[in-house]
């Protein structure tokens, strides 16, 4: 028992040290940019640009590697000291934070089992991790986008493992509760806004698994905030954020839009915007553009020329089922979530909160413009595979404009009141998910049971033996399989290709034996293909079948010849 308790005990320990040298170094490289007078949410934001920006270059050139990660961290740090003294860390605030993430921080620690994370995230993290460098991937779904958040989790990948990678969105979420209680000039207004957010139970699990939703939102939000303060900032922290995901160039867009409205100065701010925007974006594009050809690889065919990877065009045949769909998203992403690929929930209050933004717009410009790039942005979504992760970028600036039209409306006692209440959802699904799986997987053979217990199909693929694997149906195994786990929906070896297009296991032998695959995994739940079951002989021999995935082993060339020959003789 004592030796189970010191296990656990050391890996929170060693997790917990990850998560605090990932804010620390943030925080350093911010400071030694901005100075330390800039807010200190301010100053993490900027800092985990920085550092996303300089890994671009370092993967660029395949430099990407732990002795380049020590120098920056400790150049970093130098830097930092320089500019500022231990007096000016507010220490009791940072106790304070420290304390109310802990829960965050324990849900981080369970092994990666959301789809996306082990489907390309984390292997494009192992693969840059091992290269040092940023390659293409044909084996992915995208073998190629913007990577600005992959590329942050490499040096956590690198001290603890897959499971550390979680560290750095639950960083990124803490940073964007900071910059919203720094945004307002009221203080409450602030809490409120970040209560807004937190409150939300989709937010807590971005915060805690490796997708990029947590990057993107902090990166637009520190955006926007520096727009009346930084120009040059704003246009640095948008392309970070375009380097993120493709759909931070809308809210670029917006960007530039609000400038020409509600800019000052024009003719100084459009020019320091473009220039550190173009910074931000250049090495991150320029990569994508240097592998593909394409620079928003896979998009856009038509100008860059197709691939097996290319996305179809959305269907554009049914207007009315989109604007249907528009008009029910707030809806469908608390109460009917299975129309929006069943994520956790948003919290009702945030479609109070874009009622009260929308009501604010009668009296101010700024809040009519937030209606209109929140319509415009809905209007994208109705297009976007119907995710509602794909929403969670207007999260935070909903929730900023909403909080600050209410607080000068309540009194002190009636906002704290509101505060709480706003994350109450969120903190009541912290506590059900700590409370239905704790405790955490701490050794490998917890581990295990963890990934078997959450993977229907995780089981069937410890049970191969050496070569490469192809599967239907079971793409999230990606990250588990390695280099040598074969098949996608789509590419040159999608599903439909090889299994589909086969007329029978005669052919699809033939396939997988040219392509010196050794076994075949087919998810029971989830492989599209008509005919599942395969005859044990003379072709294919089963190894393990349970009701999640059964696992076939291709018969060499001359094993299956043998088989057929005891077949027709014992006939």
């Amino acid at each position: 028992m004592c030796r189970a308790i010191i296990t656990a005990l050391l890996f929170i320990f060693e997790n917990a040290v990850v998560l605090v040298m990932l804010l620390v170094i943030a925080g350093a490289t911010g400071t030694a940019v901005m100075g330390p007078r800039a807010p200190l949410a301010m100053r993490l934001a900027l800092g985990m640009a920085v550092a996303g920006q300089l890994f671009v270059l370092l993967g660029t050139f395949g430099a990407l590697r732990p002795w380049t990660l020590g120098a920056f961290a400790a150049i970093a740090i130098a830097a930092a000291t320089l500019r500022m003294s231990m007096t000016a860390i507010r220490w009791k605030l940072l106790v304070a934070a420290a304390i109310a993430a802990t829960p965050l921080f324990l849900l981080a620690l369970y092994p990666p089992v959301a789809f996306d994370e082990t489907l390309y995230h984390l292997p494009f993290v192992k693969a840059m991790a091992g290269s040092g460098a940023i390659r293409f991937l044909p084996g992915l779904r995208f073998p190629a986008f913007p990577q600005i958040h992959e590329l942050l989790c490499v040096p956590a990948f690198l001290l603890s493992g897959d499971t550390a990678t979680h560290l750095v969105a639950l960083a990124e979420v803490i940073t964007l509760a900071g910059l919203l209680i720094e945004w307002p000039d009221q203080r409450m207004a602030g809490s409120l806004a970040a209560a807004l957010v937190l409150g939300n139970p989709i937010v807590i699990q971005m915060a805690t698994v490796t997708h990029t939703e947590a990057a993107l939102m902090l990166f637009v939000a520190a955006g926007f905030y520096c727009l009346d303060r930084n120009t040059a900032a704003a246009g640095f922290l948008l392309g970070t954020a375009c380097s993120v995901k493709y759909l931070g160039w809308y809210f670029a867009a917006a960007a530039v839009v609000y400038l020409l409205l509600f800019g000052t100065n024009r003719r100084r701010m459009m020019p320091l915007f473009f220039g550190a925007f173009a910074v931000a974006t250049l090495p991150m594009y320029a990569r994508i553009a240097a592998l593909t050809g394409n620079p928003v690889f896979p998009f856009m065919p038509k100008v860059f020329g197709s691939s097996p990877w290319t996305i179809p065009l959305p269907d554009a045949s049914a207007p009315g089922t989109r604007i249907v769909n528009a008009l029910r998203v707030f809806w469908d992403v608390t109460f009917a979530r299975e129309h929006l690929n069943m994520q956790p929930p948003y919290s009702p209050l945030f479609a109070v909160a874009m009622l009260i933004t929308l009501i604010a717009a009668v009296r101010g410009r700024r809040a009519a413009f937030l209606c209109a790039l929140c319509a415009g942005y809905i209007a994208i979504f109705t297009f976007l595979p119907q995710d509602s992760r794909y929403l969670l970028p207007l999260m935070p600036l909903v929730s900023i404009a909403a909080a600050i039209a209410v607080t000068p409306l309540l009194q002190r006692k009636h906002l704290i009141a509101l505060t709480l209440l706003a994350i109450a959802p969120g903190v009541a699904y912290t506590g059900y998910r700590l409370a239905r799986q704790w405790p955490p997987p701490v050794n490998a053979a917890q581990r295990e049971q963890y990934l078997e217990a959450h993977i229907p199909e995780y089981r069937a693929l410890e049970r191969r033996g050496s070569g490469r694997i192809y599967v239907c149906g079971a793409e999230q195994l990606k990250y588990f399989g390695g280099d040598d786990l074969l098949g996608e929906v789509g590419g040159p070896l999608g599903n439909q290709t090889i299994i589909g297009d086969s007329r029978d296991t005669e052919q699809l032998w033939l396939t997988l034996t040219n392509l010196r695959v050794s076994y075949l995994l087919v998810s029971r739940a989830h492989c599209p293909i008509a005919w599942k079951h395969l005859p044990a002989e003379p072709r294919f021999e089963l190894v393990y079948m349970d009701a999640g995935a059964t696992l076939w082993r291709v018969r060499p060339r001359a094993e299956r010849l043998a088989a057929r020959h005891l077949v027709m003789a014992d006939r």
